[in-house]
């Protein structure tokens, strides 16, 4: 009996112990490649022993999220090198309901900082959803803040150490406008910020009253942002103000550049293509200089080396290395291209041409392929600029159009489907399923904002339907069987619950920047994260990644 009770006893002080260790490994928590994996339970411990904890509520679901996984890690194992006092954690938002719910988290991702240990005011994130912007935001955050120039010696030494930096012009550094100007020098964190309220510092500089600077290492040397009538200072117009003015006047395309002429408020752009190992074609840069300088603030003007460019981006255009110099002008807002023949290619054709695009009366070109012999021989017909008219608006057809990119992963998975949906309807005189290639050719009444895009024109000129549906062999049919009626929506919890901030960034960042033909390609496919394009028609790869 005695050893029944001493065996009792030791299996439940085991019992106890291993009780007590597992509450200790869950209140630990873990890492998984150097992300804080945060519960309800390590939470308030995790945020007393980090400065500086930046927290990505997700769910396991979003494809936003899983895109943004990679990223995420590479910027937690770089700031977790630099030292103790920035760290990066996540939460599953789906699973711990409490905190969830605690930090009003309404999309996926979530990214919310928080600043010692303030539990309360937790600031969003407000940077670039890239490893790098991350790091930066990170930085900034835990930085010492705009440097205070005190004099005349410390303001050059600062101006002259820096490509570009923006300078605070105040009378008061503890006033409103001061507030706003370091509030926004937190958030812009590839441009360096100072500001001051010495007079000497407004003396040597020319500076009358409170204002901003923009000094900077080409063009004009500054640029000067006045605050209101009412002497108040606008983030917003600030923040266009300095990207506008962080830009050269002649903007030279290259990686680094990309995503500032992409994200800008000013929509023309004027392209000029040179091959820089010809010294005509860099004299017409400069030549085109002071017509860059009338249409400032109207027109980004932008030089792309053609021994530099990334293929695809030549492709977009109709342009080949053989054709420069040559110009295009691009409304960004509307895609319509317009261009200049080289024949009359000069500073003041081309100053013609930005007048007549900004007055509206320039005319756009639509890019067409040639008419392929054997286009109408198979299965899926194949469409160009040329003939897409006689073909597609023919009025005793019901034509069904998909519009691709050659590089674009969601269009290859749909190809073995579309292939077998023109075999299956190939004996219909009235369905004709077609394909056109939407980065070689344009039609003047489409617009293509992303790949695959699936068109349906039926016959007597009805309106055009825009197929938003299961991309299946079996639903494609019964669309087409019931005369190009689409099948009533499925919910699906991407639609539902994806992040309204991450349509704006991704802008962004899916808004991002120009990079090489197959890194364009790769991010197609990594796109594909719901593992599911043929049932989600919501998986497009954005124009916009060009």
């Amino acid at each position: 009996m005695r050893t029944h009770t001493l065996l009792s006893i030791t299996l439940l002080g085991l019992l106890l112990w291993a009780s007590c260790s597992r509450a200790q490994d869950s209140e630990e928590g873990k890492e998984e490649k150097d992300v804080m994996v945060l519960h309800i339970n390590n939470f308030a411990r995790a945020l007393s022993e980090n400065q500086y904890m930046l927290v990505e509520f997700y769910a396991p679901w979003c494809g936003h999220c899983k895109r943004l996984e990679p990223l995420y890690e590479e910027a937690a194992g770089k700031l977790k090198e630099e030292g103790p006092a920035m760290r990066l954690a996540k939460v599953d938002a789906t699973e711990e309901k409490e905190l969830a719910e605690e930090f009003d988290i309404g999309g996926f991702p979530s990214l919310k900082l928080f600043v010692h240990g303030d539990r309360k005011q937790p600031v969003d994130y407000t940077g670039k959803r890239t490893a790098e912007g991350i790091v930066q935001w990170m930085k900034r955050r835990a930085g010492p803040g705009a440097a205070v120039l005190d004099s005349a010696e410390s303001a050059a030494q600062h101006i002259e150490a820096h490509h570009i930096t923006v300078v605070g012009f105040f009378d008061n550094l503890d006033g409103e406008e001061a507030k706003v100007f370091r509030e926004l020098s937190l958030d812009v964190t590839d441009t360096e910020f100072a500001l001051t309220a010495t007079p000497e510092v407004f003396q040597k500089y020319d500076v009358k009253d409170n204002s901003v600077v923009l000094f900077k290492k080409f063009d004009d040397g500054r640029a000067d942002f006045k605050l209101s009538e009412e002497g108040t200072l606008d983030k917003s117009n600030l923040t266009n103000f300095i990207k506008e003015n962080s830009l050269e006047l002649i903007i030279p395309f290259k990686q680094e550049t990309a995503d500032k002429i992409f994200s800008s408020s000013i929509l023309l752009h004027s392209l000029l293509f040179i091959n820089s190992t010809v010294k005509s074609q860099t004299a017409l840069v400069e030549e085109t200089r002071a017509v860059a300088k009338e249409f400032k603030g109207k027109m980004l003007f932008v030089v792309i080396d053609v021994t530099e460019a990334m293929s695809h981006v030549l492709t977009y255009f109709g342009v080949s290395e053989g054709d420069a110099p040559t110009a295009r002008v691009i409304n960004m807002e509307t895609g319509n291209k317009f261009t200049i023949a080289t024949s009359d290619l000069n500073a003041n054709s081309l100053r013609q041409l930005c007048q007549d695009v900004v007055d509206g009366s320039a005319k756009p070109y639509y890019r067409t392929e040639e008419i392929p012999d054997d286009w109408n021989k198979g299965p899926v017909k194949v469409l160009v600029g040329k003939n897409f008219e006689s073909v597609a608006l023919d009025p005793t057809k019901n034509v069904f159009v998909e519009f691709y990119a050659p590089w674009c992963g969601h269009c290859k998975e749909l190809t073995p489907i579309w292939e077998q949906l023109g075999e299956k309807y190939a004996d219909h005189d009235d369905i004709i399923i077609a394909k056109m290639d939407a980065t070689a050719n344009e039609v003047e009444s489409l617009t293509i904002k992303g790949f695959p895009t699936l068109k349906y024109f039926p016959a007597g000129g009805k309106e055009v339907i825009e197929y938003t549906a299961n991309r299946d062999l079996e639903t494609f049919s019964k669309f087409l069987d019931e005369g190009g009626v689409l099948p009533e929506e499925k919910s699906h919890e991407d639609d539902d619950k994806d992040d309204d901030e991450d349509d704006d960034d991704e802008d962004d960042e899916d808004d991002e920047e120009v990079d090489d033909a197959k890194k364009s390609e790769d991010a197609s496919d990594d796109s594909k994260v719901d593992d599911d394009s043929a049932e989600v028609p919501t998986n497009t790869t954005s124009k916009d990644e060009l």
